[in-house]
């Protein structure tokens, strides 16, 4: 049941009568550990527009995602959003200001940005992550979190007045 509800919710994403209008608001985070590497894979899913207005509401830059005229360090306003609203804490100590961001893909015919992010760590056994992405844009903002090591897997729907999730690796 889990997995049917978090796969409705990602559909959501790719729905929308146009670029500027769609019904939902909701980005999808997903944070995967390989071990191999000692780090974490994450990926953020957004609607463009919503990404951009976020950015110009914030650092009053307007980003233009997919035109001529986007500027050419578009990522640091990226970086700076993405690592104020997603905070991240491995046994008692912040780690989100450690990720690096490998690249953001703009795919304009489903409307969305997605953006890479490695945070190279030791496995944790203790995390807190706290998620205000796009809340001080939208009052009904969802962003879905996917967390997984191994075998263990913790998911969530964050909204405006729940940003919290603290649990222990199994």
């Amino acid at each position: 049941m889990k997995y049917t509800v978090i796969i409705f919710l990602v559909s959501l994403l790719n729905f929308g009568q146009t670029k500027e209008l769609h019904p939902v608001h909701f980005s999808v985070i997903n944070m995967e550990y390989n071990e191999e590497q000692q780090e974490f894979d994450i990926s953020f899913k957004l609607f463009v527009n919503d990404f951009e207005k976020i950015v110009d509401k914030n650092y009053n830059v307007v980003l233009n995602f997919g035109k001529n005229n986007q500027l050419k360090d578009c990522d640091k306003y990226i970086d700076r959003y993405i690592k104020k609203n997603l905070i991240i804490v491995f046994d008692k100590k912040s780690v989100g200001r450690k990720m690096q961001q490998e690249k953001f893909t703009v795919k304009s015919e489903e409307r969305s940005i997605w953006i890479y992010y490695k945070l190279s760590i030791k496995k944790p056994h203790k995390v807190l992550i706290r998620n205000t992405l796009l809340n001080d844009l939208y009052n009904d903002q969802k962003n879905l979190f996917i967390f997984t090591i191994d075998k263990f897997q913790e998911a969530k729907k964050f909204e405006k007045n729940d940003t919290d999730l603290q649990f222990v690796v199994k």
